[in-house]
C-alpha cells in the first residue's frame, strides 16, 4: 500500500490552460465531482506531483493555491479535491521536465535506497532477474552483481569499482525509472503499477 503523504508538486496549470485528459481520467474525476469542460479540458487549477515513497506521477485537483515545490498530503481534503495517476507521456512539457529533474535529484540524494536494489534485487521468473530490467545490464553483468553482492555494495562507486565493466549504475537506475513512468514495460520495480492507478 502506497503512503499518500509527501507528494512533491512539480507543476501547476491555471484555470483555462489547455490540457486534454484521457476518457478514463475524465470519468474518474467526474465521479468525484470535478467538472470538465467540453472536449475534456480542465477548467480549474490543477497540479502535477510525484510521491516520494513509491514513485508515480499524479494529477491533482486542488481547492486552494498550491505552489511548485510544495510538499502536500493527498489525504488533505482542504487542499486536494481529487487526484489520479497520470503517465509521464501525458504530462505537460514543464511537468515532464520537472519529473526528470526530480528523478535526477532523488537518485543522487537517496543513493542508499537504490544501491540496496543491487544488493537485494530478486528474480522475477526462472528466466528473468529484476537486475536485467536495468538498461545495459544483461546476464553476464547480472551474475557478476549476484556474485559480488555477497559483500553488500555500499555506493554506486563501490559497484563500479568492484564490477569494472558494468554500465553507469546510477544512469541505469534513472533510465529505468523514466521508462516505468512512461509505462513502457509490463514490469515495475520502482513505480506503482498502472493497475493501482486509482486510489480514493
Amino acid at each position: 500500500m502506497i503512503c499518500l503523504d509527501n507528494v512533491k508538486i512539480l507543476d501547476i496549470l491555471k484555470s483555462g490552460t489547455p490540457f486534454s485528459v484521457k476518457p478514463e481520467v475524465d470519468r474518474e474525476l467526474r465521479s468525484r465531482g470535478v467538472v470538465l469542460s467540453r472536449g475534456g479540458y480542465l477548467t480549474i487549477d490543477i497540479g502535477f506531483g510525484i510521491t516520494l515513497e513509491k514513485l508515480f506521477p499524479v494529477l491533482l485537483v486542488p481547492l486552494i493555491a498550491i505552489k511548485n515545490g510544495e510538499d502536500i498530503d493527498l489525504r488533505d481534503k482542504e487542499k486536494v479535491k481529487a487526484w489520479a495517476r497520470i503517465p509521464m507521456n501525458d504530462l505537460p512539457s514543464v511537468a515532464a521536465g520537472a519529473v526528470t529533474d526530480f528523478i535526477d535529484n532523488l537518485v543522487e540524494t537517496e543513493e542508499k535506497r537504490f544501491v540496496d536494489f543491487f544488493n537485494k534485487a530478486p528474480a522475477i521468473t526462472t528466466r528473468l532477474h529484476s537486475l536485467e530490467l536495468l538498461p545495459g545490464i544483461g546476464k553476464k553483468h547480472m551474475w557478476e552483481i549476484i556474485e559480488k553482492r555477497r559483500k553488500p555494495f555500499e555506493s554506486f562507486e563501490d559497484i563500479k569499482d568492484r564490477i569494472p565493466l558494468i554500465p553507469n549504475p546510477k544512469k541505469s537506475i534513472k533510465e529505468r525509472i523514466i521508462r516505468e513512468l512512461r509505462e513502457e514495460d509490463k514490469y515495475y520495480i520502482f513505480i506503482l503499477p498502472p493497475r493501482d492507478k486509482w486510489r480514493r
